[in-house]
């Protein structure tokens, strides 16, 4: 009978380092799904010493510290009242982000309002459980 059952890692270095590689990736990173990040770059070199990494502008070379890929969206989109635009952004490429923007307010207050409902449905179950 062998030791290696499929559910054991295997005591071959190269094997067990890529293993530990997959793990490290596959939970120290989400997936970037957002289509900001096509318009950004990490920027790993400059984040020596941080805890996240910065990200760059790829149309101006802005560096942005904090605030993540939404708040970089919001400088392509030129967002009023959050954060200044992006000055060399392309105009399709900045209705875009005010698009994606909207889309994601619009399925936050439509998953609000669910959980709303949800919330009187559930104590209105509990009401009438009482009787």
């Amino acid at each position: 009978m062998s030791s290696h059952d499929g559910c054991t890692p295997s005591s071959d270095p190269s094997t067990t380092q890529s293993f530990q590689l997959a793990i490290s990736m596959s939970s120290g990173s989400r997936g970037r799904t957002d289509l900001a990040w096509g318009h950004c770059r990490e920027a790993p070199e400059l984040s020596v010493g941080c805890k996240k990494t910065k990200l760059v502008c790829l149309y101006c070379a802005k560096v942005f510290a904090g605030g993540g890929i939404n708040r970089f969206k919001q400088y392509l989109a030129g967002a009023k009242g959050e954060v200044e635009q992006c000055r060399k952004c392309p105009p399709d490429v900045r209705h875009q982000m005010v698009l994606n923007l909207k889309g994601n307010a619009d399925t936050k207050k439509k998953e609000l309002e669910k959980c709303k409902q949800n919330s009187i449905h559930l104590m209105h179950n509990k009401g009438s459980m009482k009787r």
